[in-house]
C-alpha cells in the first residue's frame, strides 16, 4: 500500500558564531502518495534544508521524518543508505554528469545502481516524452544545461521511486520544455502513487501542483 511521507513538528537550527540560526522553523506536514506537492517560498526560509532532512541527508534538530508509520529520520548510517537506495529518487539542481559517459550510459548505469536493468527502457523512453530521444549518443559537453536537466529527471524517475525529490526541476528550461517536465512529474505521482516534492519557483511547475506549501519566514 503507497505510504505518506510525514513530517511531524520538524525543526532545524545551527550554531552560527556561537549562536544558533533557524533554517527551518517549526513544520509538521503530510506529503500524500499520487499527488505532486510544490514547496515555495522566499530566500533563507529553509526550503533546500527541508529537502536534505526529506531525502535523509540531514537529521532535524529536532521532531520526526516518517514514512508511513516508520520513523526514518532515526534510522542508523546503514538503515539511511538502504533507505535511500530503495526508496528515493533525487534530482538536484547541481546536474553532475560523468564526461565520458554518453545520455544513454547515464540512464544505464542509474538502472544498473538500482539493480534493475529493465530500467534502462523506461528511462530512455522517459527521455523520448522529454524531447531527447535524438541526444543518447551526446555526452555532457555536447549537451545544454536544460537537456543535463531533463537526463537527471530521466535518470531518478526510470527506477520508479516510490518518493521523488527535485530542486528547481523546470529551472534552466524554456517554457515548452517545463511544461513537458511538469507534466511528467504530475503524470509520474499519480500513475505510481508516489510522492513527489519539488521546491519550486516556477509558475509552470505551481500550476501542476496537486498541493502548494509555502514556507514564510520564522
Amino acid at each position: 500500500m503507497p505510504r505518506a511521507l510525514i513530517l511531524e513538528e520538524v525543526e532545524h537550527r545551527i550554531g552560527d558564531a556561537g549562536c544558533e540560526r533557524l533554517l527551518l522553523a517549526p513544520i509538521s506536514r503530510h506529503f500524500a502518495p499520487g499527488r505532486c506537492h510544490v514547496v515555495n517560498g522566499p530566500p533563507g526560509v529553509g526550503k533546500t534544508t527541508l529537502l536534505a532532512i526529506l531525502s535523509l541527508a540531514l537529521r532535524p534538530s529536532s521532531g520526526a521524518v516518517l514514512w508511513g508509520e516508520e520513523r526514518v529520520s532515526d534510522y542508523s548510517i546503514a538503515q539511511t543508505a538502504a533507505w535511500r537506495r530503495d526508496h528515493l529518487g533525487l534530482v538536484s539542481q547541481t546536474r553532475q554528469m560523468v564526461e565520458v559517459m554518453s545520455v544513454r550510459e547515464h540512464i544505464r548505469l542509474a538502472a544498473t545502481l538500482r539493480g534493475q536493468p529493465e530500467a534502462e527502457a523506461e528511462g530512455l523512453a522517459i527521455l523520448g516524452m522529454l524531447g531527447l530521444g535524438t541526444r543518447l549518443a551526446a555526452c555532457p559537453a555536447e549537451l545544454t544545461g536544460g537537456e543535463k536537466q531533463r537526463v537527471a529527471i530521466a535518470q531518478a524517475l526510470c527506477t520508479q521511486p516510490p518518493i521523488l525529490l527535485a530542486d528547481e526541476p523546470t529551472a534552466a528550461l524554456d517554457h515548452a520544455n517545463a511544461q513537458a517536465v511538469a507534466d511528467a512529474l504530475h503524470r509520474y505521482a499519480a500513475e505510481r502513487d508516489a510522492v513527489v516534492i519539488c521546491v519550486s519557483h516556477d509558475p509552470v511547475m505551481m500550476a501542476a501542483a496537486d498541493d502548494l506549501l509555502v514556507l514564510e519566514p520564522a
